[in-house]
This record gives C-alpha cells, sequence and structure tokens, in this order.
C-alpha cells in the first residue's frame, strides 16, 4: 500500500484525463443587508436548486443598510439548520470579529454546520475575497498545498442576459468595492461566459465556489442561473467554444408584454 503507482497504473492520469477541469460547485452567502424573512428565502431556493451550500459571513461588509445582527445571525442559523437539507456553514472574519487569537483581518475562519446542528472545521482550503486578488493563482497554489482536500474559493458574481446588464449589476452594488468586482474576482458576464470562468476555476483546482451576489430585485432568478453556471462548467474545458446554455426558468429576464 505504501508504494508509488506507475503511470499504466493509474489511467485517470493520462493527458486526456489531467486536462477536463474537476468537477465544481457553487454555494451561495446570504446578504447581510437582507432581513430575516428574505434570507430564509434565499436559503430556500438554493437548497430547492440543489445548490453546494449556505454560507453566513460574520461580521457582515462594512456596507450602509445591513439588517441582520449578531443575534440575528445566530438564529436565523439555528432555524435553518433544522428547515433545509442543503449544508450550511459560517464565515468568520477574525480580525474584525475580534476573535482570541486572530492574528490577522482575513476571513480564517470556516465553520460547516452539519445538519444535526454539530458544528466542525472541514478539511479544506479557503480562498477568501479580496480586491486585487490573483485569483486564479491563489485557486492553483491552494490546491497544490491541499493534498486532495477541497478548495473552497469566495468569488463575486454578475451574470446578465448580456454583459452590459451584468457590469450595470456590480457597478452598482457597493459590495463588490469591497470584495472585488466579478470581472476580476469571480463570474462575470453572459450565463456562457461565467460558465468558462467557473471552468477555469475548476481547471486550476477550486472544488466550490462561494458566491456573492448582488442585492437585485430578481435575486430569485440569479440563483437560478448558478445552477446553470454550475452544469456548464461541469462540461466545459478551458480555451473550448460553450456548451449550449441550459434553458432558463420560465419567465426569466426579458419584459412581459401586455395587450
Amino acid at each position: 500500500m505504501g508504494g508509488s503507482l506507475n503511470e499504466a497504473e493509474r489511467p485517470e492520469q493520462s493527458p486526456a484525463a489531467a486536462s477536463r477541469p474537476r468537477p465544481v460547485t457553487l454555494s451561495v452567502v446570504i446578504d447581510g443587508r437582507l432581513d430575516a424573512a428574505r434570507a430564509r428565502q434565499v436559503a430556500t431556493l438554493t437548497d430547492r436548486l440543489g445548490l453546494a451550500g449556505v454560507w453566513l459571513r460574520y461580521p457582515w461588509w462594512p456596507l450602509p443598510g445591513t439588517t441582520m445582527s449578531e443575534s440575528d445571525l445566530v438564529g436565523l442559523l439555528a432555524e435553518l439548520a433544522s428547515a433545509v437539507q442543503v449544508p450550511l456553514g459560517m464565515l468568520v472574519d477574525a480580525g474584525a470579529a475580534d476573535l482570541a487569537g486572530a492574528d490577522d483581518a482575513r476571513l480564517d475562519r470556516l465553520v460547516r454546520v452539519n445538519g444535526d446542528g454539530d458544528a466542525a472545521r472541514p478539511p479544506a482550503l479557503f480562498v477568501p475575497c479580496a480586491p486585487g486578488r490573483d485569483l486564479a493563482g491563489e485557486v492553483a497554489a491552494a490546491a497544490s498545498a491541499a493534498a486532495g482536500r477541497p478548495v473552497l474559493a469566495e468569488v463575486t458574481v454578475s451574470v446578465g442576459r448580456t454583459a452590459a446588464e451584468a457590469r450595470a449589476r456590480a457597478d452598482a452594488d457597493e459590495l463588490f468595492t469591497l470584495a472585488g468586482h466579478p470581472a476580476e474576482q469571480g463570474l462575470f458576464g453572459t450565463l456562457e461566459e461565467c460558465q468558462a470562468a467557473a471552468a477555469r476555476l475548476a481547471q486550476a483546482g477550486a472544488t466550490e465556489l462561494v458566491c456573492y451576489l448582488p442585492l437585485a430585485s430578481d435575486l430569485p432568478d440569479v440563483l437560478a442561473q448558478l445552477r446553470s453556471i454550475a452544469i456548464g462548467a461541469s462540461v466545459l474545458r478551458p480555451g473550448e467554444p460553450p456548451s449550449a446554455a441550459p434553458p432558463p426558468p420560465d419567465g426569466w429576464g426579458g419584459r412581459r408584454l401586455t395587450a
């Protein structure tokens, strides 16, 4: 068992197999500017869409309009643990939360909450959001050090029917001035462009993309697009043409004509 295998004994390491992106999943960070009712709605939709998980960030980014207090977050986490099947987790900014033993202000504590309410730090490497970071480079470095463990990368996301729509959403939200603009720090543009970006991050070694979304009135539709992004990214290879996009949800996008 302790000996190494030669290349002939490891067909999964053939050049063709190595060129394929690893499967990547998408999870959602609940926006701290939402009230508890809308936060529950986002978590429920994330669950129904079969996305990878729901995260709460403590404390939320220093933005105006934040509505959930620390006690709100604790109560919401406890409520969701018994209400949804999707995995739940906490992203803790140790410096901003003034936790004992914190040595910097980066998000360095990652806690997954299981369905039975037990909490445990998962055996994963975490790549937190930061404006100006080399996203692909940091993901690749984390994957190299992970030794097969999951690599979770925070990303900002703005998807639209056109790149102009995606840019308008991103430019209008102050969140992305702190967490990083999606064009450089995540998934940005049309559905097909976001699929390709997710596939590139999968190729770099990410196994889960932890997504920050714009605070939009059509947030349920944006969530539905995350599922399509994950589906498309699983079959794309960097440099190849995009796959045919899955059909959008009924009523998504466009204007409704009236008689």
